[in-house]
C-alpha cells in the first residue's frame, strides 16, 4: 500500500544541494543539517508565538540576507495581520508602514497563495530598495506572513539562502500551527472537566466514575464548601403558605 507524500521541502534541499555542490562546499552540508535539526527543536521547545517568532528571527538573521525583519500572525478572533515580532519599536514602525503599502498593491495578498519569496522595491526607481515577503503557511493554512527589508550588499551564496529562508519558514508556520492545536485542545478538555452533569429530573450529579450522589453529598466530596439548608422565597410561597 503506497503512501502520498506532499511537500515543498525536498525541491528546497534539493536546490540547496546543487548550490552547494557547484560553489564546492559539501563539506559545509553536516553544519547545514545539524543547524536545521537544532532549529526544529529549538522552535518546539517554546510554549508563545513570541518564543517561536524569537527563535525563528534568531536563525533568519544567521543567512545574513535582512538589515530588518519582522513577522505578522494572523489573529484568530477577526482574522486580521498583527505585527507580532521585529528588531525593535523603530523597525516596527517601519515594516508595518511597508506591510500597509504592499496591501494596497496586492502583493501582500498575492504572497499568501505562494510558498517562495515574493519581492518588492521601495524608495526611488534609480536606487531603490529592495524587500520580500514571505507567507507562514503549512498546507493551506496561513499562520501569518514574514517581512524583511535585503542588505544592500549581496550575501554569499544567496539563491541557497533564500531557499533556506524558506525552509525556515515552512517549520515556523509547523511550530506555530502545532501550538495552536495544542492550545485548542487545551481549552477543550478544561471545558469538558469543567462540565457538571446534573438528572434534569431528579437533579443528582453524576461523578467521573459513573455514579450518581445528591448534589449536596457531591459538593461536600469535592469542595471546602459546607451546605447549609434554607427555603427560598417562591418555595416559601409555593409549599408553605399554600399548606397553611
Amino acid at each position: 500500500m503506497s503512501e502520498t507524500f506532499d511537500s515543498v521541502y525536498p525541491d528546497f534541499l534539493r536546490s540547496g544541494l546543487e548550490k552547494l555542490s557547484q560553489l564546492g562546499a559539501q563539506r559545509e552540508l553536516p553544519a547545514l543539517f545539524a543547524a536545521l535539526e537544532h532549529f526544529r527543536r529549538d522552535l518546539h521547545e517554546q510554549a508563545s508565538v513570541k518564543g517561536i517568532l524569537h527563535v525563528s528571527q534568531g536563525y533568519i538573521g544567521g543567512l545574513n540576507l535582512f538589515s530588518k525583519t519582522g513577522f505578522l500572525t494572523v489573529n484568530t478572533k477577526d482574522f486580521n495581520f498583527e505585527l507580532s515580532l521585529t528588531g525593535n519599536e523603530a523597525d516596527g514602525v517601519i515594516l508595518q508602514n511597508i506591510v500597509d503599502g504592499q496591501i494596497k498593491a496586492g502583493r501582500f495578498g498575492y504572497a499568501l497563495r505562494q510558498g517562495t519569496p515574493v519581492f518588492f522595491l521601495l524608495g526611488n526607481e534609480s536606487d531603490p530598495e529592495r524587500g520580500v515577503l514571505h507567507s507562514l503557511a503549512i498546507s493551506s493554512q496561513v499562520m501569518g506572513m514574514f517581512c524583511g527589508l535585503l542588505r544592500r550588499e549581496i550575501a554569499p551564496a544567496q539563491e541557497v539562502a533564500f531557499s533556506l529562508l524558506s525552509t525556515l519558514l515552512g517549520v515556523s508556520a509547523d511550530a506555530l500551527a502545532t501550538l495552536r492545536r495544542t492550545r485548542q485542545l487545551t481549552n477543550q478538555i478544561e471545558t469538558l472537566q469543567s462540565l457538571l452533569p446534573v438528572c434534569a429530573w431528579c437533579k443528582k450529579v453524576r461523578n467521573d466514575s459513573g455514579y450518581w450522589y445528591q448534589i449536596e453529598k457531591y459538593i461536600t466530596a469535592n469542595s471546602k464548601t459546607k451546605i447549609t439548608h434554607g427555603i427560598c422565597p417562591e418555595c416559601e410561597t409555593k409549599f408553605l403558605q399554600s399548606g397553611a
